[in-house]
């Protein structure tokens, strides 16, 4: 009879834990108990599209009077929340140019018209909402990253791997659609839409879809000799990857980045600090999940924020 009574409890269990994983699939995870930090990461578009991501946008001028009221109201937005420290997608290296931009910006000094790539949302975004809110720091915390991507097109191209160029043409109809639908919509509609959890993990799966579907089974890379031959302006690294496993190379390689942006984040974190994380809407899966682990900090929601919610 007890035996039987462990059985049950066993299989209750496994059911409250299976309804929590398919919750968490629709809602970012939210940790509360024992936290002395908040955390909300805004994931973006580039606002002056620098072409660095996997698929970029054509963006408008961000500098017309409607563009410009449209931030205003996503930064009156975000200043409810009452950051203390925000981190942007920015290169350490580049932290001491901030730093001059900011001071300079913050005094009436400096228009950000006149900064080279002054539409970038770290300067729309954060420049204004620090300015407003007071913020003493904006911190430069990316990494710089390996992008594989070229190296797996071409190899799904030359082996005809069907599952992969489907997925691909599928992702570009949808990025066609959302050039249209931002072109249209206002900024807060936009962010609005790209830190809905489900297209989070839609984002999320484009580097899952690679990892488990991209190999090099027939060795077609070892026809280019190293630095002779470039893939999309990319010079080719035989020795450097396991293009066998080019797919969860490409995977590992994001991950890693995100790594070494969370490290660099908490490295300049303090106890009851609240930040405000401003990074490319692909990285906030992963930074999601590294926070929401992370006992001393709380997530606030994006869209909780945005969609005004109390």
């Amino acid at each position: 009879m007890r035996n039987i009574k462990v059985i049950i409890v066993l299989l209750t269990s496994s059911l409250m834990i299976g309804c929590n994983q398919n919750v968490s699939q629709h809602e970012p995870p939210i940790s509360s108990s024992g936290t002395s930090k908040e955390a909300m990461i805004l994931g973006v578009y580039h606002f002056n599209n620098p072409g660095m991501d996997t698929y970029n946008l054509e963006i408008d001028d961000y500098f017309t009077e409607k563009r410009q009221a449209e931030i205003q109201e996503v930064v009156d937005l975000l200043a409810q929340y009452k950051p203390n420290k925000i981190f942007v997608e920015f290169l350490p290296s580049q932290q001491v140019r901030l730093d001059s931009l900011f001071d300079l910006y913050k005094k009436n000094r400096l228009s950000l018209q006149n900064i080279k790539d002054g539409q970038n949302e770290v300067y729309q975004l954060g420049f204004k909402l620090a300015k407003q809110l007071g913020v003493k720091e904006i911190l430069a915390v990316d990494h710089p990253g390996v992008y594989l991507g070229p190296y797996a097109d071409f190899i799904a191209d030359t082996l005809s791997i069907k599952s992969y160029q489907d997925y691909n043409e599928d992702f570009k109809q949808q990025m066609e659609t959302r050039q249209k639908n931002f072109t249209e919509n206002t900024v807060k509609e936009n962010l609005i839409y790209l830190n809905d959890w489900q297209q989070i993990l839609n984002n999320h799966n484009y580097y899952n879809n690679v990892a488990i579907t991209i190999r090099d089974t027939t060795n077609v890379m070892f026809s280019y000799k190293e630095m002779e031959q470039e893939i999309d302006g990319l010079p080719y690294l035989m020795r450097s990857y396991d293009f066998n496993n080019i797919g969860v190379e490409m995977a590992t390689e994001w991950y890693k980045r995100n790594l070494f942006i969370y490290r660099n984040i908490l490295e300049r974190t303090e106890e009851n600090d609240r930040i405000l994380i401003i990074f490319g809407s692909g990285h906030v899966r992963h930074l999601n999940q590294l926070f929401d682990d992370n006992p001393k900090f709380k997530i606030v929601g994006a869209n909780n924020i945005l969609n005004n919610e109390k």
